[in-house]
């Protein structure tokens, strides 16, 4: 199994802007810009989703030093407009064909109906034609893969803790034969960082599947432990009960770090702060994390 020396995180979108550097843009969605070094000093960057809108990610990447051309693959962890709404945008920043990555639900549809609130596509907002003629060489797979040495796409997640699995509620999709049902998001995964003499990174993008699930998951691909838990975790209208649930969890496998945003919620973030103390962080867009052997 291929280990990164080290890699470096840098926020290209979140739902608060950041403060560190001037003029950075928020957006309701979360795009992160992973960059490894491996054994050999090679540095390989990955792109793990492209936030609601490109013009923000563009925006903050050039603010921020990052070369949206030397982006070697994309992955998505899964359909939802805030974390495939700036796709298309970012393809042609990129400049050259490149891997997209992603569950093989990814363009299943995805319809919201709740109350007056009736959104009848918040997937995926292009077609797949789109993509690729923009310069996306789809690669969908329900397996874990390895994307770049030490970065490992997690694949459809064993939700082990089907109870702290977050349902959106409101969300369908059609089935086989057409008919609307509830959308269990089977397409929502993550990434997994392993870094030699640290440990494992999992990061999430919505969390639908459960950070905890997905934290254990990473840790079996990836055959270490989990040092930290990173991105959205959709907490954000979960119970009080729920939330010191997943807390516990993530103590309980000896996560020693939380680096949280996006649609984790001020709750669920003021607990984290809680248990975790200053090895907790609150990501916003330029947030930028640096990690290898200690």
């Amino acid at each position: 199994m291929a280990r990164a020396v080290s890699a470096r995180l840098v926020f290209l979108a979140d739902d608060y802007a950041g403060y560190e550097v001037r003029g950075l843009l928020g957006q309701h969605g979360l795009s992160v810009c992973i960059e490894v070094v491996d054994s050999d000093g090679a540095v390989h960057k990955i792109l793990f989703d492209t936030g609601q809108y490109a013009d923000g990610v563009a925006h903050n990447a050039r603010l921020l030093g990052v070369d949206l051309r030397e982006v070697k693959a994309v992955v998505l962890s899964h359909n939802h407009y805030d974390h495939t709404g700036g796709l298309l945008g970012v393809l042609k920043a990129i400049e050259h064909r490149v891997p997209v990555i992603a569950h093989p639900d990814v363009f299943k549809p995805s319809i919201y109906i709740r109350g007056n609130n009736i959104r009848l596509n918040i997937g995926v907002p292009y077609t797949r034609r789109e993509l690729e003629e923009a310069g996306a060489n789809f690669i969908v797979v329900r397996s874990p893969m390895e994307v770049a040495p030490g970065v490992y796409f997690l694949g459809e997640i064993d939700r082990v803790h089907p109870e702290l699995a977050p349902a959106l509620k409101g969300n369908y999709t059609l089935s086989s034969d057409g008919e609307l049902v509830q959308h269990e998001l089977r397409d929502d995964t993550g990434v997994a960082i392993a870094i030699e003499g640290l440990g494992t990174v999992a990061i999430g993008g919505c969390s639908h599947s459960g950070i905890v699930n997905i934290a254990e998951q990473a840790a079996r691909v990836t055959g270490m432990n989990v040092f930290a838990v990173m991105g959205g975790f959709h907490l954000v209208s979960a119970s009080r009960e729920t939330i010191s649930r997943v807390v516990e969890e993530l103590k309980k496998m000896g996560v020693e770090e939380v680096h949280t945003g996006h649609c984790t919620g001020l709750v669920a973030e003021y607990a984290f702060l809680e248990a975790f103390g200053d090895r907790f962080r609150k990501i916003h867009s330029g947030y930028t994390v640096e990690l290898k052997k200690r």
